[in-house]
């Protein structure tokens, strides 16, 4: 993988089969061919032990959203190595800690509300400043962020604590919640939390006071994934630059990365 890609991480909405896995099934954010992983996350024990949990969750609106701590470190690389490709994650429980621990990081989870345990059974993260992006999200996305979002759009960039610029690092939901619209959930949610974060300063000019001073959210994927591509372009995210060659494939194949942004009005 290019030195210039190989920071970039899979940011997608995935579906993960439970138990034995079908390859048909396999996440959308692992390349195609790619041999189903094992399945770690506490969410799966949990439905299979429970399996009644499930009968009352019918849609999004059935599954309780709540903020991730770094208690929620371990759960966090659980699910992430079972729907990213190994080179996207970092570190394990550790540098999972370190990232939910981060001042400048908005992360929420998906329990199922009966679940005492609180298991998560979706996740969404996203950077919600300039130090965050910097520290989190590695030089080559910053790179790409500055030459195709913030200097062409005036996006300000000029101090760590900056907040115009939101960048989606990760979001996923495991198999057994598809298609009931939890990755949009978390997807909204954490959008509204990125523009409550990011304050509007007041005009002295008589002009009418925008709600927030966000001015775009970013993100990464790979070409192949079509459901997170699907996924992202209903919410309103357009397509800004696709970078060949960057995510490795099954043998010798590589992938291209696109960038999407979403444009705050």
């Amino acid at each position: 993988m290019p030195s210039s890609c190989r920071e970039l991480l899979a940011v997608d909405l995935v579906c993960l089969s439970f138990a034995q896995v079908d390859p048909a099934l396999l996440s959308s954010a692992l390349p195609p061919g790619s041999t189903a992983p094992a399945l770690k996350a506490r969410s799966h024990a949990l439905l299979e032990a429970r399996p009644e949990l499930l009968k009352d969750v019918s849609s999004a609106s059935d599954l309780k959203l709540s903020a991730m701590r770094a208690e929620d470190a371990q759960d966090l690389a659980d699910l992430q190595e079972e729907w990213f490709p190994k080179e996207s994650c970092r570190g394990g429980a550790p540098w999972c800690a370190e990232l939910l621990s981060h001042e400048g990081v908005l992360a929420f989870k998906a329990t199922i509300p009966q679940d005492e345990t609180q298991a998560p059974v979706g996740i969404i993260v996203a950077l919600a400043t300039k130090q965050a992006i910097e520290e989190l999200g590695g030089e080559a996305t910053v790179d790409i962020l500055r030459s195709q979002l913030t200097i062409p759009k005036y996006i300000p960039w000029d101090s760590p604590e900056r907040r115009e610029l939101g960048y989606v690092l990760s979001l996923g939901t495991i198999g057994e919640l598809r298609r009931r619209g939890l990755g949009n959930a978390l997807l909204q949610r954490a959008l509204a939390e990125l523009r409550a974060a990011a304050k509007a300063s007041p005009s002295f000019l008589g002009e009418e006071t925008k709600d927030t001073a966000l001015r775009a959210v970013a993100l990464h994927l790979a070409d192949y994934n079509r459901v997170a591509r699907t996924c992202y372009e209903r919410a309103g995210f357009k397509m800004i630059k696709e970078e060949p060659d960057c995510y490795a494939g099954v043998g010798r194949r590589m992938h291209s990365s696109l960038l999407y942004a979403l444009f705050i009005e």
